[in-house]
């Protein structure tokens, strides 16, 4: 659900980064949840848009020497055709547009020093994924993408499996994903070096278990795997005499996340409970917890869904807000640094048909807000409307 989306990252070309890798997980896990059915192939159509702003507490919020404002406007369109019994193709595409202080100034000086273009002031992923699934329901999928921002290119692929048993009471499922990708290396003070690469490698295995008539448990893992230039190219440090030098991070991290969730009906209500450990080779631990309730109105036309999230994480050993003396290993993204942070929200979804289409269609919009104790702030608008063809 779009809670999970949640934004965590100081630099628009980062941010962007996350949501992209944050939104596949999101997809995934979601699939995963939810016992395989042969409406899984079955046409749709699905759009949504998003606006994201991101306050920084009058400049001391997240690392108080960086400017951190910043707003997203993004936009998704899913579509679906059924090929057969078994078949399926569908296409996504998601664009944003990024307004942010540090973004368009690492614009504005690579275009000024190296004469750069071609760049549009946001960032567009485009994705294609066929489906299959048998009379013995068992899955398979393949996927890829292709997505650019101003100062990264991305190319993926992948493939998912997926096995449903004991009269589906049980789901079996593993999604890889592997992306080439191309940082361009543009530094916080405008001059331009050879671009680098960055290779991730995710797998995210799933176990959702019927536990009675009235509740299931689902428990994953995800894995991933980064080599690279894993650092932001045109993020900074600060050192006490008031010069800057360049972020600089390992060229390897590798992470790892586990979750359980569970979730029970209530009458026509349902209520779902999670909790996640998070932890990663740059020495960084987080821990979640979540809490969503699903409360279902005119004969299950009508749904509201509140949510509270609660998210704390320990600082990796490279992060400083200042430094005496250059590191090996430097940074003050305040991603990476120690915080707490609070998370609630609202989605309101009505499913109704004849309103853009003959067919049942489902409505929704949310508004969420997340406060972290560094003084960085989110808040976050959805409007999505998801129909069968």
């Amino acid at each position: 659900m779009l809670l999970t989306r949640l934004i965590t990252a100081i630099r628009p070309a980062f941010l962007l980064r996350i949501l992209a890798v944050t939104y596949a997980i999101v997809v995934a896990t979601a699939a995963q949840a939810a016992a395989p059915t042969a409406d899984e192939l079955d046409s749709i159509f699905a759009a949504r848009g998003i606006v994201y702003q991101q306050e920084d507490d009058g400049g001391s919020g997240g690392n108080p020497t960086i400017e951190e404002d910043a707003t997203i406007y993004e936009g998704i369109l899913l579509f679906q055709q059924r090929l057969n019994e078994n078949n399926a193709a569908s296409f996504k595409a998601v664009g944003d547009l990024v307004t942010a202080a540090s973004y368009d100034d690492a614009r504005d000086k690579a275009e000024t020093v190296s004469g750069a273009t071609g760049y549009n002031p946001g960032r567009f992923n485009l994705e294609g994924r066929w489906k299959y699934r048998s009379d013995s329901r068992t899955g398979f999928t393949l996927h890829t993408s292709y997505g650019q921002e101003y100062a990264y290119r991305s190319t993926g692929y992948g493939f998912g499996i997926s096995q449903s048993l004991n009269e589906e009471s049980t789901q079996l499922s593993a999604d890889f994903q592997f992306y080439d990708d191309t940082v361009r290396m543009i530094r916080y003070d405008g001059s331009k070096e050879t671009d680098e690469p960055r290779d991730t490698a995710t797998g995210a295995f799933s176990l959702t278990q019927t536990l009675s008539p009235v509740s299931l448990m689902n428990l994953s893992w995800v894995y991933s795997r980064q080599r690279g230039m894993l650092a932001t190219s045109f993020n900074s440090v600060l050192f006490d005499n008031g010069e800057r030098d360049f972020e600089v991070l390992p060229d390897e991290r590798v992470r790892n996340t586990v979750s359980v969730r569970y979730k029970h009906a209530i009458g026509e209500d349902s209520v779902q409970l999670g909790l996640s450990h998070y932890q990663d080779s740059w020495e960084l631990d987080g821990q979640a917890f979540e809490a969503r309730y699903f409360y279902r109105l005119n004969d299950g036309q009508l749904t509201l869904e509140p949510s509270y999230r609660f998210y704390t994480q320990t600082a990796t050993e490279y992060f400083s807000e200042q430094f005496s003396a250059p590191q090996n290993y430097q940074t003050s993204d305040s991603d990476l640094g120690h915080f707490d942070g609070h998370s609630a929200g609202l989605v309101l979804s009505y499913r109704k048909a004849g309103w853009l289409t003959k067919e049942p269609s489902n409505y929704d919009i949310g508004f969420n807000m997340y406060r972290r104790s560094d003084d960085l702030n989110f808040y976050w608008l959805t409007l999505g409307w998801y129909t069968a063809l």
